[in-house]
């Protein structure tokens, strides 16, 4: 749970940064729903969780997105000379997208537990 209060304060920051220098409505959104998580989750509120599960699912569909949108414009054929390069590129969000399915799992198993304890 310790991982899953660390990113989303980590997330909270950023998004509030990048968010407020480029007027992002968005990112400050995520970074208010974050930030709601976080404190949720870091006192072990149940309905917290599916605030994680909402920023996982956003955080994978806009990866998702900016890749195709990426491949379908021919950005990664410009930027990078071989699919090696590409593939990469894409590793740091790789990374986030699994620690992001980490803390998923992380916070299911805990209130399932918890749920089912007498």
């Amino acid at each position: 749970m310790l991982l899953t209060v660390a990113l989303l304060a980590i997330y909270t920051t950023y998004g509030w940064l990048v968010g407020t220098v480029e007027r992002s409505w968005p990112l400050l959104a995520g970074a208010v729903v974050s930030a709601v998580a976080c404190v949720g989750i870091a006192l072990l509120r149940p309905w917290a969780r599916y605030l994680v599960y909402l920023l996982t699912i956003g955080f994978l569909a806009k990866l998702a997105d900016s890749i195709y949108w990426g491949v379908r414009s021919g950005y990664y054929g410009l930027q990078f000379q071989s699919p090696q390069e590409t593939v990469l590129s894409l590793l740091p969000s790789s990374a986030l997208a699994i620690l992001s399915l980490i803390c998923c799992s992380l916070v299911h198993r805990y209130f399932k537990a918890r749920r089912t304890a007498p």
